[in-house]
């Protein structure tokens, strides 16, 4: 035993053991993995890899004009990034490099909406709430058939009324080349918006069929319009759209469960503004 005691070997590792314990006992204890910095740098770094463009001046700009609702929504986004991130190293996901912290990420917010949304189910209940709630998704919409004469300028609205009296002596008009269609058959009030204006669509939809109009001023000009068929949104019946509603029901559904579930995610990290983003 005596002999044992003499070995080297045994001092040396004993004498490193107390050296391990002594820097531990001392060394103070780390409370940093749970906390996130995000600074002004910080955030115009995730701005710029989130669009895909790097312009720093122009991202700072939006930065400082940006509402105070939308800064916070932005320093979430980035800190929620941080913390996925290192929940991702945590759990060896891939190693600390920069060129994997995106697919880390991704596999972490994989990992926690899975997790989220893995049993949700909705009942008959909640699915027809849903149909009652969201009606007007389930319905065949407005449409109506025209032609139409177009006429720009600042003397359009001239030009309009003097050819309608000649297209009601049953002369031909040609108008003004007009960027989209002479005709339309069954076009949605969406349509129509798109490429005549909202202020359009009211008042093509009352007018009389069969009939030209007054000139109707739209975001390109003028028009003169006889409508030759109109019908009203129709509302389909639940049965109709069941499977259709169910799908959008959980969608929605599992949306919430995913906002919910990745903010419980980063409630576990202390997230700090710094610097003058602080301010």
């Amino acid at each position: 035993m005596t002999k044992f005691l003499r070995e080297p070997l045994l001092h040396f590792l004993l004498a490193g053991g107390a050296i391990f314990a002594l820097v531990s006992a001392l060394a103070p204890a780390d409370t940093t993995g749970r906390a996130i910095e995000i600074s002004r740098d910080d955030l115009l770094v995730y701005m710029q890899g989130r669009a895909q463009v790097y312009d720093a001046e122009t991202f700072s700009q939006l930065l400082d004009t940006m509402p105070a609702e939308d800064r916070e929504e932005l320093v979430r986004d980035a800190a929620l990034q941080e913390a996925l991130y290192r929940e991702g190293l945590s759990l060896q996901i891939a190693e600390a490099d920069p060129l994997v912290r995106q697919r880390v990420i991704q596999q972490m917010r994989s990992l926690v909406i899975e997790e989220a949304a893995a049993r949700l189910e909705l009942s008959e209940e909640e699915v027809r709430d849903y149909f009652d709630a969201n009606s007007d998704r389930y319905a065949s919409p407005a449409a109506v058939s025209f032609e139409h004469v177009f006429f720009r300028g600042d003397d359009g609205e001239e030009r309009a009324a003097a050819a309608r009296e000649r297209l009601i002596a049953g002369e031909q008009e040609a108008g003004d080349r007009f960027p989209y269609q002479r005709s339309y058959s069954a076009a949605s009030p969406d349509v129509i918006a798109s490429q005549f204006g909202a202020g359009f669509v009211p008042p093509l939809f009352a007018l009389a069929e069969g009939e030209w109009s007054q000139p109707i001023r739209s975001d390109l000009g003028w028009h003169l319009v006889r409508t030759t068929s109109a019908s009203e949104m129709q509302q389909m019946d639940f049965a109709e759209v069941e499977s259709r509603v169910r799908e959008d029901a959980l969608a929605e559904r599992r949306q919430e469960l995913t906002r919910r579930a990745l903010d419980d995610f980063l409630a576990g990290y202390e997230v700090t503004i710094t610097g003058d983003l602080a301010e």
